[in-house]
């Protein structure tokens, strides 16, 4: 009697040596990896910035708050209540550097209103430097007095310059 439930031979197929199933845990490990740095750098970076801010100097009573810009689509972008700059590429920074320069430069030596409804206005910064002399520097109300705004000014005395005892010779 003869076998019928034989296995037909097929010849061997040698494969590529490749194994695609570490092609793709080697892929999906990668990107676990990359997001996982990504989210630490950020993290890293809230951080550092929250210990920046934390550390700041309180500001001074009577200045303006900051102004915080932003690049947004490549543009410079300021708060609503700033000057506005002109929108720029950051190809363009140069001349936007220069024209916030010129505008700077303006507000410290020309007299103008910062907030007209409130009656705040600006003067040139030698015109405030010399107020300040004068009046010294303004205080908060219910500040305690400082220790030296009662302490009188140190004297000063020249001294003659010493003489040499050369004689002519």
């Amino acid at each position: 009697m003869a076998d019928t439930n034989h296995l037909h031979a097929t010849p061997r197929v040698e494969g590529d040596g490749l194994s695609y199933s570490g092609i793709v845990w080697f892929v999906v490990i990668l990107t676990v990896t990359t997001l996982l740095a990504q989210v630490l750098v950020w993290g890293a970076f809230e951080w550092m910035e929250a210990r920046a801010d934390s550390a700041d100097t309180a500001r001074a009573p009577l200045a303006a708050p900051p102004i915080k810009p932003s690049i947004q689509n490549g543009r410079l972008v300021t708060g609503t209540d700033a000057p506005a700059l002109p929108a720029a590429s950051l190809v363009e920074e140069p001349a936007v550097l220069r024209e916030f320069r010129v505008r700077e430069n303006e507000n410290l030596s020309t007299y103008g209103w910062v907030d007209q409804s409130a009656g705040t206005v600006r003067i040139p910064i030698d015109r405030a430097k010399d107020l300040v002399i004068e009046r010294g520097l303004p205080t908060r109300p219910g500040a305690p007095p400082s220790a030296l705004a009662g302490a009188p000014a140190p004297a000063t005395t020249t001294t003659p310059p010493p003489t040499t005892g050369n004689s002519g010779h």
